[in-house]
């Protein structure tokens, strides 16, 4: 399932906290951002297939002509090994707004080219992730870091009214709901007004591994074979903020 954002939403949430206190061993923090790329593609039908009205050949659509990305949220947990070093455990959820898109084209003698459109439903992903997170300067209220994490990704099935070969409408499942292996790189900096409490702002690259492909047998009413609907592999780009509160010893 993995879009494209056209323009880079302002990422919400409050403050993060750096470990100004050595004795803070834990912490929670809250985030909320978007993604600012999101490349990667659904493997689509692009050699045509001939049908009594022509024949229709496919795209290869790519995410950000199907979705827009609405927002990411979500919450972790770290615990601290070291001022510089801590590990983690992160869920967060992204949702997708579906768009409508033309996807490819249908020829024919009496009307010529005609574009085939399709309109996508919202879509969603839920990652959970264990990582760990290295911290420099740590005896400075500027902290930058750079951290990395291996989880799993839960996209959401990505389904689609398509133009059938019958004149309707037919709504088909281009990638399977499934859970894949996902790796997260991160980069950014923390900032600490307070011993326990401040703000972190960070970038980070996901890698989404491809989802499965779809069985649909409505995909063969719309002129796609049951072997061509699949997610490909891909990354994004999110950034995110978060606020993130130390305690414990």
């Amino acid at each position: 399932m993995n879009a494209r954002i056209t323009s880079l939403l302002l990422a919400l949430a409050a403050g993060g906290a750096a470990r100004a206190d050595d004795n803070s061993r834990f912490g929670f923090a809250v985030f909320g951002g978007t993604n600012a790329e999101m490349p990667g593609s659904f493997r689509g039908q692009t050699t045509p297939l001939a049908t009594d009205g022509g024949s229709i050949t496919y795209d290869d659509l790519k995410f950000q002509d199907a979705y827009d990305h609405r927002y990411t949220m979500g919450a972790e947990f770290d615990y601290s090994f070291t001022p510089q070093l801590a590990g983690y455990g992160r869920y967060a959820y992204a949702q997708f707004n579906g768009r409508e898109h033309d996807v490819g084209n249908l020829v024919s003698e009496s009307t010529g080219v005609t574009p085939v459109t399709a309109t996508f439903d919202d879509t969603n992903t839920q990652e959970f992730d264990l990582g760990a997170r290295y911290t420099f300067i740590t005896g400075s209220k500027w902290q930058p870091f750079v951290g990395a994490s291996l989880g799993a990704t839960r996209l959401g099935a990505a389904r689609a009214d398509l133009p059938d070969l019958n004149g309707g409408m037919t709504k088909v499942t281009l990638g399977e709901a499934d859970t894949v292996f996902s790796q997260r790189f991160e980069t950014g900096l923390q900032f600490a007004p307070m011993p326990n409490l401040g703000f972190r702002l960070s970038a980070a690259a996901n890698h989404v591994d491809a989802d499965t492909k779809s069985n649909d047998p409505n995909l063969a009413l719309v002129g796609l074979t049951d072997t061509s609907g699949e997610e490909r592999g891909h990354w994004d780009y999110p950034i995110e903020l978060a606020a993130v509160w130390n305690f414990g010893s």
